[in-house]
């Protein structure tokens, strides 16, 4: 969507005026209060599962590194020329 003062593209359309002109912005441009605490608890939710997704992903990388680490301490070495 484009401001109808300078034609140029709305980076965003929560504020009531142009971020390139200065221009108000009309109502019907922007987003209403609801759409944007919808779109605020969208974001919310989105970050919350990816704070989840990181926590699974650490924890799982954590009991990876001990289980290598206590493998590794049974590795065999095969006797070299010494």
């Amino acid at each position: 969507m484009n401001c109808p003062h300078c034609q140029r593209l709305l980076y965003s359309r929560q504020h009531a005026r142009c971020g390139y002109c200065g221009g108000l912005l009309p109502e019907e441009v922007r987003l209403s209060d609801h759409e944007v605490d919808e779109m605020k608890a969208e974001i919310r939710d989105i970050d919350a599962r990816r704070a989840v997704a990181k926590e699974k992903e650490d924890r799982e990388r954590e009991e990876q590194r001990r289980r290598d680490r206590d493998r590794g301490a049974a590795v065999y070495f095969p006797p070299g020329p010494f």
